[in-house]
């Protein structure tokens, strides 16, 4: 291409662009996909089932004073495997950023190339020629639109959703490390209660049996107390094993081959203080399962946007400079040099449909992640509505069950010196037994309940916790 040509080239572009930009401006821009009922979305003005609304505090993980947790989360949190996977899928979201970022930039290219040909001529003699040829191409599509910018826009915004992702991950394995650490300890604490009732039942035997050799006692009372022994070794074998898979689930929260042996010191706690649940308002901040699903409305609409743009025209500039020559070492000397400036307009005329329908798909994804947000918001308000109305039951009920252990055994002592005096018969000594330790089994259960709701409510109140010391 000559000079002059070059010239009319570069100055017809911008009366080019003008020109188009007025052809499209009235469709230039998408609005927003989002349903303003969703935008506007109102939370609640306080918990329909009360709580103390003072402000949610944070580090909820210290609440529970145990050292042996704290450690046990720290560990958890650097050799989980799950944990892992939601970190290397932040580390892939956050090159996408890169990567769209990329495309709103030139790109250039430098290509080097050699070859040798020989030709026979007609007297028969084979002439070898070299060539040599080094290039710098650049690419660069304008974003007139904003098309570029929006798909930047969704891949940031992505990259949002998953810190936050991220952020739910690391709250949720702390709380399922102290829900498997009071799992493991309400299986060893039911183990040596079964040990307990295991004693008990030869100690009833050895009594039955006395007063059979005596006389005293029937058969069936003897093969009564044989059962009643027999029931509860196989009940103790049964414990064992769960308190083997209680601590080896421990284990593998911690990223430890489960062996199903690991010494923890204490028993489960007992905590009456109260939560403060603080307002429904707050929890759309504090819960970052909350703030992903709407950051990624957020992203899918920028998509939306992106696709709508995709219709319009698109300009790019290329340009590219080279030389050539016969001997490599003269690819530097600047002889033979040449250059190109080529600007285009594309415009989609027709594509049976395709860009119609990448539009479509990009709006029914933001009517699935409107949908997604909304499903997540309700749910963590029953979460925390459900955690508060269950501490009460279950505080209640333990309460309850306390004193009941307490009236139980003092049955069964009673019970069992009647027995020994003639005046009950055998059976309602293994009544009054089962009752007195079956409420033992249920203090111990309602305990870990209370631990494992108190848990789920700081996980649905979007507590923070750190195990810094």
């Amino acid at each position: 291409m000559n000079t002059a040509g070059q010239t009319t080239l570069i100055t017809s572009i911008p009366r080019l662009f003008a020109a188009t930009v007025a052809m499209v401006a009235v469709g230039g821009c998408a609005s927003s996909g989002i349903s303003p009922a969703t935008t506007e979305l109102a939370a609640p003005g306080a918990w329909e089932r009360g709580g103390d609304a003072d402000q949610v505090g944070n580090n909820w993980l210290a609440t529970f004073g145990s050292d042996s947790l704290t450690l046990l989360v720290d560990e958890a949190q650097r050799s989980n495997f799950r944990l892992a996977q939601e970190r290397a899928r932040l580390e892939q979201v956050q090159q996408s950023v890169i990567i769209t970022r990329a495309d709103r930039f030139p790109s250039i290219d430098l290509s080097l190339d050699g070859s040798r040909r020989a030709v026979e001529g007609t007297d028969g003699i084979r002439v070898a020629s070299n060539s040599f040829a080094a290039g710098l191409d650049a690419a660069w599509e304008m974003d007139v639109w904003g098309r570029l910018s929006k798909s930047q826009q969704a891949a940031q915004l992505s990259y949002s959703a998953q810190k936050a992702r991220f952020e739910f991950a690391t709250r949720d394995l702390a709380a399922r490390t102290a829900g498997a650490l009071f799992d493991a300890l309400e299986a060893r604490a039911l183990l040596e209660l079964a040990e307990k009732r295991l004693d008990n039942a030869r100690q009833s035997r050895d009594i039955v049996a006395s007063g059979y050799r005596q006389g005293l006692n029937d058969a069936l009372d003897l093969y009564l107390a044989n059962n009643q022994v027999e029931q509860e070794e196989a009940a103790l074998a049964a414990q064992s094993q769960v308190v083997f898979e209680s601590f080896a689930e421990l284990q593998l929260a911690m990223g430890r081959y489960p062996s199903g042996e690991m010494p923890l010191p204490g028993e489960l706690p007992v905590i009456t203080d109260a939560i403060p649940v603080g307002l429904p308002s707050e929890l759309l901040m504090r819960r970052p399962d909350i703030r992903e699903a709407w950051l990624n409305l957020l992203s899918a609409d920028a998509g939306l946007a992106a696709a709508h743009k995709n219709r319009f025209p698109r300009i790019t500039l290329v340009g590219s400079a080279g030389v050539t020559s016969v001997v490599f070492s003269d690819l530097l000397d600047g002889d033979g040099a040449g250059w190109s400036l080529i600007g285009g307009i594309t415009q989609p005329i027709f594509q049976a449909g395709r860009l119609g329908a990448l539009e479509e798909q990009a709006a029914a994804r933001v009517r699935e992640a409107e949908q997604i947000y909304l499903d997540v918001v309700f749910q963590a308000f029953a979460e925390v509505e459900n955690a508060i109305s269950r501490n009460v039951s279950l505080t209640d009920s333990y309460s309850s069950f306390v004193e009941a252990e307490k009236n139980a055994m003092s049955a069964l002592r009673l019970a069992t010196e009647q027995y020994q005096r003639g005046l009950v018969s055998y059976t309602t000594v293994l009544e009054s037994r089962r009752r007195a330790f079956d409420a033992s089994t249920t203090v111990i259960q309602l305990r870990n309940d209370l631990l494992q709701n108190r848990i789920a409510l700081h996980l649905a109140l979007g507590g923070e916790f750190s195990t810094d010391y």
